[in-house]
């Protein structure tokens, strides 16, 4: 029964992960011990979405379904024969919530139930792991969960089996994009997209939207804005055949070599903006690839950094009031006229510049 979530793996027959493919169980005790060694587990598949964005309930009543011994799926990772290293592939949010819970990183929800261990009953409600009694750590310290192991699958196979994995589940068209992307994309987008400047502008709801990536893969299609190359507009369908020109564009050592430097100011804007705004930055959505571009250019073209930050935080402070701007702002807001006149305004400003 365990193993229903995973049945559609028989498409793998005759492959190498169907002939290493293993299940065992494994305590909560050992796996925490081996997390905080930091070394074993990798939870920075980009199929995946980051870790840390469970709201408090949903940690909460997973480590109560823990402890009161109800049915949790397996675990499914991916094991590097050359490094016993292993790709957390699904249970990521759950193996990230066992850790900062046995780490005293939370506590739980005052509305829970007592539990019942040999017939006594023990409260759990408000309490941080180190504050449980100590027959409630025990049990769940040796809680068992069942790990899924493959071994050495590719990445294309990850992302086939990610995706079956979610069958019922639509997946977000972020998520779909990033099995279109080559590994150097992947990469690029991913280390880009976890830059601590994100943090402070968008919120837990927006990372499980994957807005991260999806705002990084806007700010490379401004970049590429030229006379001889025109995204289109930010819908679906305009980002995905970017994905395809950048794949094929970087697959090239000159097309590498001109992205590459493009990257690196991006990287540079990054940095600037983290450095200058403070964590309670108010940024819409909508505005975010421009705003961060803006400062890419002031790299790119040599300009005076300060004086983007000056206009920036006037521009924000003013945003309300701003009808030149927000005529682009409103429904509609990724079709080309409305993107191509927000990219405009901040165009118009860096040339004053």
């Amino acid at each position: 029964m365990l193993l229903s979530k995973y049945q559609n793996f028989s498409i793998f027959e005759g492959g190498n992960i169907m002939e290493d493919i293993k299940q065992s169980p494994k305590s909560l005790s050992s796996l925490v011990t081996e997390m905080n060694k930091g070394k074993k587990y990798n939870f920075d598949l980009p199929i995946q979405r980051r870790a840390g964005i469970w709201s408090p309930k949903e940690k909460s009543l997973f480590i109560d379904t823990l402890l009161r011994d109800y049915p949790v799926y397996p675990a499914l990772v991916n094991r590097h024969s050359d490094t016993g290293k292993l790709d957390v592939v699904d249970f990521k949010q759950r193996f990230t919530t066992i850790k900062a819970f046995a780490n005293d990183e939370f506590r739980l929800s005052k509305d829970l139930d007592t539990i019942v261990i040999d017939g006594v009953e023990y409260e759990i409600a408000g309490k941080k792991f180190s504050k449980l009694d100590e027959v409630v750590q025990d049990k769940f310290n040796s809680r068992d969960i069942s790990i899924i192991t493959m071994t050495d699958a590719t990445e294309e196979e990850i992302a086939e089996i990610f995706d079956r994995i979610n069958l019922g589940h639509t997946l977000t068209n972020s998520q779909r994009r990033t099995k279109m992307q080559s590994t150097d994309l992947r990469d690029v987008i991913y280390n880009l997209a976890s830059h601590p400047f994100f943090e402070k502008v968008l919120t837990k709801a927006q990372y499980k939207k994957n807005v991260d990536r999806d705002t990084v893969i806007q700010v490379l299609m401004l970049t590429e804005k030229s006379d001889q190359y025109d995204f289109g507009s930010f819908r679906n369908a305009d980002m995905n055949k970017f994905i395809e020109y950048y794949n094929e564009k970087i697959s090239t050592p000159e097309g590498k070599e001109n992205s590459d430097k493009k990257i690196e100011n991006v990287k540079k804007a990054l940095d600037r903006l983290d450095e200058e705004f403070d964590d309670d930055i108010k940024i819409k959505q909508l505005t975010l690839p421009f705003v961060i571009y803006g400062m890419y250019r002031m790299y790119k073209d040599a300009k005076s950094t300060a004086k983007y930050v000056e206009w920036l935080k006037n521009f924000l402070e003013t945003y309300d009031s701003n009808t030149e701007y927000l005529q682009y702002c409103s429904s509609g807001t990724s079709n080309g006229d409305m993107v191509n006149g927000r990219l405009q305004i901040f165009r118009n400003a860096i040339r004053g510049m």
